[in-house]
């Protein structure tokens, strides 16, 4: 017998033994850091990461998108900064250009959040965001965008955005280490 729960399946045995199988591996990722510099900016452009472009040999396409909120990660990795607080976290939407157009637009950064905190109030969705194999996203162009009438308040802060993708070669073959 099989029971699913979010992005895990379980399958028990008969002396009620419980064997944990992850559902869908997890892809290659890497964490978007959106520094966020300035109070009073109504729109926050996301950063041309080399490794999330597609290239003429290196086709990329975006499987899921994750928000890390301050506990699970109070600051940033790589860019100085504090993690994002809930209160700016509420008052942004993301719009991913993607294909040509914005295929993604306005969509509320807190839906990307899957992850429960206990003792906080940070709202969160089961499961996470995956995407129809977007490809082509040109991230310079992909935003944050304030809600009408707000802005950015409290920086500096950095969103962090957990992004997994897959690599294809010309071949549209999956790549699963680094190019030779």
């Amino acid at each position: 017998m099989f029971l699913h729960s979010g992005s895990f399946t379980y399958k028990l045995l008969l002396m009620a033994q419980l064997i944990m199988l992850q559902e869908e591996p997890r892809v290659p990722s890497i964490l978007m850091e959106i520094p966020v510099t300035t109070n009073g900016q109504g729109r926050v452009n996301l950063p041309d990461t080399a490794q999330l472009r597609s290239t003429t040999d290196v086709k990329i396409i975006l499987k899921s998108m994750r928000l890390i909120t301050d506990p699970v990660l109070t600051n940033s990795v790589l860019v100085a900064g504090i993690t994002a607080p809930l209160a700016e976290l509420q008052k942004m939407s993301l719009t991913i250009y993607a294909e040509g157009w914005e295929k993604g637009q306005t969509i509320p950064i807190l839906t990307l959040n899957d992850m429960q905190t206990p003792g906080t109030l940070i709202p969160f969705k089961e499961g996470p965001t995956y995407f129809d194999n977007w490809t082509n996203v040109d991230w310079p162009k992909s935003h944050i965008q304030y809600s009408n009438g707000t802005t950015s308040a409290g920086t500096p802060y950095v969103v962090l955005i957990d992004i997994q993708y897959l690599r294809l070669n010309a071949q549209e073959k999956i790549m699963y280490g680094p190019a030779k």
